[in-house]
């Protein structure tokens, strides 16, 4: 029974451990968007904020934008290098109205229990 229990907490500290990096994306007010991380689908319904959780590395992040004032559909394409223990956000912001840039606005340590809570990622593995 002994060894069930310390099998169980080897596991809970690997995966909490195991992710501990992440990506959030944010579009202007008024747009709506949807991100593709490595070629894949992360928000099915276009929306304005995702958060991805992941392990350290380099991922092509792939953001589907609709512009709020001509109505049309725009990818914007970016290589992203997420490092150990931070979370990196992006926002889409629009030029001139019309060509939309993925910009990087912060990077926040994720040691808090705020960014550690699982329940605010879609989980993502390196590839």
């Amino acid at each position: 029974m002994k060894m069930l229990g310390a099998v169980a907490m080897l596991m809970m500290s690997i995966q909490l451990w195991a992710y501990d990096s992440g990506i959030a994306v944010q579009v202007e007010k008024g747009a709506s968007m949807q991100v593709y991380v490595n070629g894949k689908l992360y928000s099915k319904q276009p929306g304005k904020y995702l958060r991805v959780r992941s392990t350290p590395g380099l991922f092509h992040l792939e953001v589907k934008v609709l512009n709020p004032w001509d109505k049309k559909w725009y990818v914007v394409k970016k290589d992203v290098r997420v490092e150990k223990g931070y979370e990196f956000q992006y926002k889409v912001v629009f030029v001139n109205r019309s060509k939309p840039e993925l910009r990087e606005v912060n990077k926040y340590p994720m040691y808090s229990k705020y960014f550690l809570n699982n329940n605010l990622y879609n989980k993502h593995p390196v590839t």
